[in-house]
């Protein structure tokens, strides 16, 4: 009797967390990863199913339209949907997901190593109306392109859109970039959905990029903050 007692508590103990990359490896990718953030590519086939794992809060660009059912450790699902170049923010989950599309579904996340205490977001800025004087340098926050999206304690959230023609990755474009005091640099081909990692705080810089393609240049800029 004690040993069926002891079998029956060993059973009931909580699973220990999962790694979705290790669990799921052919669906999730590891991108970039440093001592704060990680970032997965993650991509499930039409009605493809990851198994249970778990995150740290994230930040989560959707770069497909989303319709999955989301699966708790108690059994118990809810279905949820979504569109192309939408930002969420998680807190720590552990949960199953299944893709309830025709079609493959395809995130990019990225998971706040150091995010111990819950998100409290902050309210947007004021926004320009207008750019100010053509050519002469404007802090970030007040380019008109940059539209605020999210921020919170951990990190802060910008998207770029950028009509062809128009200067200041969600669709491929074709873009040029200058820096202060320097001549444009060669047109660059940006891949839809493609994932850019840049030590932007430790070496301050100012520039503009112009979008010299035919396609609109889509991008979220995801700031850390100390």
């Amino acid at each position: 009797m004690r040993m069926f007692l002891l079998f029956v508590l060993a059973l009931a103990l909580p699973l220990p967390a999962q790694d979705p990359a290790v669990v799921n490896p052919k669906i999730v990718k590891v991108e970039f990863e440093n001592d704060r953030v990680r970032v997965l590519r993650v991509r499930l086939g039409p009605h493809e199913r990851l198994a249970m794992h778990s995150h740290p809060a994230s930040a989560i660009v959707r770069l497909t339209e989303r319709s999955a059912r989301v699966i708790a450790p108690d059994g118990s699902s809810r279905d949820v949907q979504g569109s192309a170049g939408e930002f969420t923010w998680q807190e720590p989950t552990t949960h199953a997901v299944e893709n309830l599309r025709n079609q493959p579904m395809e995130n990019i996340e990225i998971e706040f190593k150091k995010a111990a205490a819950p998100s409290i977001a902050a309210s947007a800025p004021v926004h320009p109306a207008a750019p100010g004087p053509s050519g002469e340098p404007v802090a970030l926050q007040d380019e008109p392109h940059h539209r605020w999206r999210f921020e919170n304690q951990y990190t802060r959230v910008l998207e770029v859109v950028l009509a062809p023609g128009e200067s200041v990755r969600l669709n491929q474009a074709v873009v040029q970039r200058q820096y202060l005091g320097k001549e444009w640099e060669a047109p660059e081909r940006l891949e839809a959905g493609g994932v850019h990692f840049a030590e932007g705080t430790k070496k301050p810089y100012t520039h503009r990029v112009k979008n010299v393609g035919s396609t609109t240049f889509h991008v979220y800029d995801i700031e850390l903050l100390p």
